[in-house]
Protein backbone atom coordinates (compact mmCIF):
# COMPACT_ATOMS: atom_id res chain seq x y z
CA UNK A 1 0.00 0.00 0.00
CA UNK A 2 1.13 3.52 -1.05
CA UNK A 3 0.84 6.46 0.68
CA UNK A 4 0.40 9.60 -1.81
CA UNK A 5 -3.34 11.97 -1.21
CA UNK A 6 -4.12 7.80 -0.64
CA UNK A 7 -3.07 6.04 1.65
CA UNK A 8 -3.00 2.48 0.60
CA UNK A 9 -2.59 -0.08 -2.15
CA UNK A 10 -4.35 -3.78 -1.82
CA UNK A 11 -5.10 -7.15 -3.73
CA UNK A 12 -6.95 -9.60 -3.72
CA UNK A 13 -7.12 -13.28 -5.64
CA UNK A 14 -6.59 -16.59 -4.00
CA UNK A 15 -7.42 -18.00 -0.71
CA UNK A 16 -5.76 -20.62 0.78
CA UNK A 17 -6.66 -23.45 3.09
CA UNK A 18 -5.98 -23.62 6.71
CA UNK A 19 -2.58 -22.82 7.96
CA UNK A 20 -0.36 -25.72 8.12
CA UNK A 21 3.25 -24.26 8.72
CA UNK A 22 4.33 -24.09 4.57
CA UNK A 23 1.83 -22.17 2.12
CA UNK A 24 2.47 -23.41 -1.16
CA UNK A 25 1.74 -20.86 -4.39
CA UNK A 26 1.95 -20.87 -7.57
CA UNK A 27 2.25 -17.30 -9.20
CA UNK A 28 3.29 -15.31 -11.80
CA UNK A 29 4.05 -12.05 -12.51
CA UNK A 30 1.44 -9.26 -11.59
CA UNK A 31 -0.64 -11.76 -9.02
CA UNK A 32 -1.92 -11.71 -5.97
CA UNK A 33 -2.61 -14.68 -3.27
CA UNK A 34 -3.76 -14.57 0.13
CA UNK A 35 -1.81 -15.86 3.14
CA UNK A 36 -1.72 -16.63 6.76
CA UNK A 37 1.21 -15.05 8.68
CA UNK A 38 1.73 -15.41 12.58
CA UNK A 39 0.60 -12.80 15.08
CA UNK A 40 3.30 -13.05 17.39
CA UNK A 41 5.88 -14.96 15.62
CA UNK A 42 7.98 -14.75 12.33
CA UNK A 43 6.99 -16.11 9.31
CA UNK A 44 9.48 -16.51 5.85
CA UNK A 45 8.37 -15.76 2.59
CA UNK A 46 10.62 -17.35 0.12
CA UNK A 47 11.05 -18.24 -3.72
CA UNK A 48 11.31 -21.69 -4.72
CA UNK A 49 14.37 -22.88 -6.67
CA UNK A 50 17.21 -20.83 -7.06
CA UNK A 51 15.21 -17.77 -7.61
CA UNK A 52 15.80 -14.89 -4.54
CA UNK A 53 13.73 -12.16 -3.48
CA UNK A 54 14.98 -8.78 -4.02
CA UNK A 55 12.26 -6.17 -3.36
CA UNK A 56 9.57 -5.62 -0.54
CA UNK A 57 7.17 -2.87 -0.37
CA UNK A 58 5.05 -2.80 2.79
CA UNK A 59 2.60 0.00 4.60
CA UNK A 60 4.31 1.61 6.95
CA UNK A 61 3.25 0.86 10.71
CA UNK A 62 2.36 -2.88 9.54
CA UNK A 63 5.15 -5.14 9.29
CA UNK A 64 8.43 -5.63 10.61
CA UNK A 65 10.75 -6.62 7.68
CA UNK A 66 14.07 -8.24 8.22
CA UNK A 67 15.94 -9.55 4.49
CA UNK A 68 18.11 -12.71 4.62
CA UNK A 69 20.45 -11.29 2.36
CA UNK A 70 22.43 -15.17 2.26
CA UNK A 71 19.51 -16.94 1.10
CA UNK A 72 17.16 -14.47 -0.56
CA UNK A 73 14.04 -14.57 1.69
CA UNK A 74 12.65 -12.08 3.50
CA UNK A 75 11.10 -12.53 7.17
CA UNK A 76 8.34 -10.50 8.56
CA UNK A 77 5.91 -9.88 11.66
CA UNK A 78 2.96 -7.66 12.28
CA UNK A 79 3.76 -4.69 14.61
CA UNK A 80 1.79 -4.03 17.31
CA UNK A 81 -1.53 -2.41 16.35
CA UNK A 82 -1.29 -3.78 12.70
CA UNK A 83 -4.82 -4.23 10.83
CA UNK A 84 -5.92 -8.22 11.05
CA UNK A 85 -5.77 -8.03 7.13
CA UNK A 86 -2.64 -5.93 5.46
CA UNK A 87 -0.88 -6.48 2.06
CA UNK A 88 2.68 -5.65 0.32
CA UNK A 89 4.50 -6.39 -2.67
CA UNK A 90 7.69 -8.72 -3.40
CA UNK A 91 9.22 -8.86 -6.15
CA UNK A 92 11.99 -11.80 -6.88
CA UNK A 93 15.42 -12.15 -8.87
CA UNK A 94 13.62 -12.62 -12.19
CA UNK A 95 11.28 -9.82 -11.99
CA UNK A 96 8.16 -10.92 -11.26
CA UNK A 97 6.15 -8.94 -8.66
CA UNK A 98 3.65 -10.47 -6.65
CA UNK A 99 1.15 -8.96 -4.00
CA UNK A 100 0.58 -10.93 -0.73
CA UNK A 101 -2.91 -10.36 1.15
CA UNK A 102 -1.76 -11.43 4.73
CA UNK A 103 -3.84 -12.61 7.49
CA UNK A 104 -3.20 -12.50 11.03
CA UNK A 105 -3.47 -15.84 12.97
CA UNK A 106 -2.60 -17.06 16.36
CA UNK A 107 -0.46 -19.54 14.90
CA UNK A 108 3.51 -20.57 14.91
CA UNK A 109 5.85 -19.66 12.40
CA UNK A 110 4.87 -20.32 9.04
CA UNK A 111 6.26 -20.38 5.50
CA UNK A 112 5.07 -18.54 2.55
CA UNK A 113 6.69 -20.29 -0.55
CA UNK A 114 6.12 -18.70 -4.34
CA UNK A 115 6.35 -20.92 -7.26
CA UNK A 116 6.79 -18.76 -10.29
CA UNK A 117 5.27 -20.33 -13.11
CA UNK A 118 7.84 -21.06 -16.02
CA UNK A 119 7.16 -18.90 -18.90
CA UNK A 120 7.19 -20.15 -22.22
CA UNK A 121 10.55 -18.77 -23.12
CA UNK A 122 13.13 -16.95 -20.94
CA UNK A 123 12.67 -13.67 -20.43
CA UNK A 124 15.00 -10.69 -20.52
CA UNK A 125 15.35 -10.11 -16.95
CA UNK A 126 15.96 -6.54 -17.50
CA UNK A 127 12.70 -6.14 -19.82
CA UNK A 128 10.68 -8.11 -17.06
CA UNK A 129 11.82 -5.69 -14.15
CA UNK A 130 10.46 -2.81 -16.00
CA UNK A 131 7.46 -4.75 -16.50
CA UNK A 132 6.75 -5.35 -12.88
CA UNK A 133 7.65 -1.39 -12.18
CA UNK A 134 4.93 -0.32 -14.71
CA UNK A 135 2.68 -2.51 -13.23
CA UNK A 136 2.46 -0.67 -10.28
CA UNK A 137 3.38 2.83 -11.58
CA UNK A 138 0.26 2.01 -13.55
CA UNK A 139 -1.94 1.64 -10.48
CA UNK A 140 -0.31 4.48 -8.82
CA UNK A 141 -1.57 6.72 -11.89
CA UNK A 142 -4.79 5.55 -12.22
CA UNK A 143 -5.49 5.99 -8.59
CA UNK A 144 -4.25 9.72 -8.46
CA UNK A 145 -6.31 10.40 -11.27
CA UNK A 146 -9.39 9.03 -9.68
CA UNK A 147 -8.50 11.12 -6.28
CA UNK A 148 -8.35 14.02 -8.30
CA UNK A 149 -11.63 13.56 -10.41
CA UNK A 150 -9.50 13.85 -13.83
CA UNK A 151 -9.21 11.97 -16.84
CA UNK A 152 -5.29 10.08 -17.85
CA UNK A 153 -4.29 8.86 -20.43
CA UNK A 154 -5.23 5.03 -21.63
CA UNK A 155 -8.36 4.97 -19.45
CA UNK A 156 -12.35 5.83 -20.51
CA UNK A 157 -14.01 8.20 -17.66
CA UNK A 158 -18.01 7.40 -17.55
CA UNK A 159 -19.45 9.51 -14.76
CA UNK A 160 -22.38 7.37 -12.91
CA UNK A 161 -24.92 7.20 -10.10
CA UNK A 162 -25.76 3.46 -9.01
CA UNK A 163 -26.61 2.89 -5.34
CA UNK A 164 -24.32 -0.20 -3.65
CA UNK A 165 -26.13 -1.55 -0.92
CA UNK A 166 -23.97 -2.49 1.01
CA UNK A 167 -24.35 -1.65 5.21
CA UNK A 168 -27.38 -0.67 6.49
CA UNK A 169 -25.09 2.66 8.46
CA UNK A 170 -24.29 3.62 4.80
CA UNK A 171 -25.21 5.03 1.75
CA UNK A 172 -22.69 3.92 -0.98
CA UNK A 173 -23.08 5.31 -4.66
CA UNK A 174 -21.18 4.37 -7.38
CA UNK A 175 -20.20 7.97 -8.78
CA UNK A 176 -17.55 6.52 -11.66
CA UNK A 177 -15.77 4.22 -13.83
CA UNK A 178 -12.15 4.73 -15.60
CA UNK A 179 -11.83 1.55 -18.03
CA UNK A 180 -8.43 0.16 -19.37
CA UNK A 181 -7.12 -2.05 -21.27
CA UNK A 182 -5.01 -3.86 -18.37
CA UNK A 183 -6.98 -2.26 -15.25
CA UNK A 184 -10.74 -0.98 -14.18
CA UNK A 185 -10.84 1.89 -11.82
CA UNK A 186 -13.84 2.36 -10.01
CA UNK A 187 -15.07 5.70 -7.53
CA UNK A 188 -17.49 5.31 -4.65
CA UNK A 189 -19.08 8.13 -2.39
CA UNK A 190 -19.73 6.77 1.27
CA UNK A 191 -22.23 8.43 3.58
CA UNK A 192 -22.39 8.13 7.30
CA UNK A 193 -26.45 7.49 7.59
CA UNK A 194 -26.37 7.57 11.50
CA UNK A 195 -25.94 9.85 14.60
CA UNK A 196 -22.39 8.50 15.57
CA UNK A 197 -18.32 8.76 14.03
CA UNK A 198 -18.15 5.34 11.54
CA UNK A 199 -14.18 4.05 11.27
CA UNK A 200 -13.61 2.25 8.01
CA UNK A 201 -10.45 0.78 6.86
CA UNK A 202 -8.91 -0.53 3.26
CA UNK A 203 -9.42 -3.81 4.19
CA UNK A 204 -13.27 -4.31 4.72
CA UNK A 205 -13.24 -3.81 0.90
CA UNK A 206 -10.93 -6.64 -0.24
CA UNK A 207 -13.27 -8.67 -1.67
CA UNK A 208 -16.41 -5.77 -2.50
CA UNK A 209 -15.27 -6.42 -6.14
CA UNK A 210 -13.66 -9.28 -8.09
CA UNK A 211 -10.42 -9.68 -9.02
CA UNK A 212 -9.55 -6.28 -6.44
CA UNK A 213 -5.64 -5.07 -6.93
CA UNK A 214 -5.95 -1.92 -4.75
CA UNK A 215 -8.00 0.07 -2.27
CA UNK A 216 -7.56 3.76 -1.04
CA UNK A 217 -9.91 5.65 1.11
CA UNK A 218 -9.57 8.94 1.81
CA UNK A 219 -10.74 9.25 5.17
CA UNK A 220 -10.89 6.62 7.54
CA UNK A 221 -13.27 8.14 10.29
CA UNK A 222 -16.51 9.71 9.07
CA UNK A 223 -18.77 11.87 11.26
CA UNK A 224 -22.31 11.39 11.41
CA UNK A 225 -23.51 13.12 8.44
CA UNK A 226 -20.47 12.91 6.17
CA UNK A 227 -19.18 11.34 3.21
CA UNK A 228 -16.03 10.23 2.29
CA UNK A 229 -14.44 8.49 -1.48
CA UNK A 230 -13.74 4.95 -1.73
CA UNK A 231 -11.38 3.73 -4.86
CA UNK A 232 -10.64 0.48 -5.64
CA UNK A 233 -8.51 -1.02 -8.89
CA UNK A 234 -9.50 -4.31 -10.71
CA UNK A 235 -8.49 -6.49 -12.75
CA UNK A 236 -10.15 -5.73 -16.64
CA UNK A 237 -10.79 -9.36 -16.60
CA UNK A 238 -12.25 -8.67 -20.55
CA UNK A 239 -9.46 -7.75 -22.08
CA UNK A 240 -7.91 -9.37 -25.10
CA UNK A 241 -4.10 -10.51 -24.70
CA UNK A 242 -1.96 -9.81 -27.37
Amino acid sequence: MIRLVLPCLSTLLLLPGAAAGIQNFTVRDGASITAIISSHELTRVTVAGSQRLEKVWAPAGTLWVQPDEAQGDIFIKPVAGAPATMSFFVRDGAGGTYTIIAQQRDVPSETILLNPELPARQANPHQTRRQAFSYVREIKRLMLAMALGRETTGFTKDTLDVPVPLWQETRIVHTSTYTGSRFIGQVYEIENLTSQPLTFHEQEFLAFIPDTRAVALRHFTLPAGTSTSLYIVRDNTMRIEP
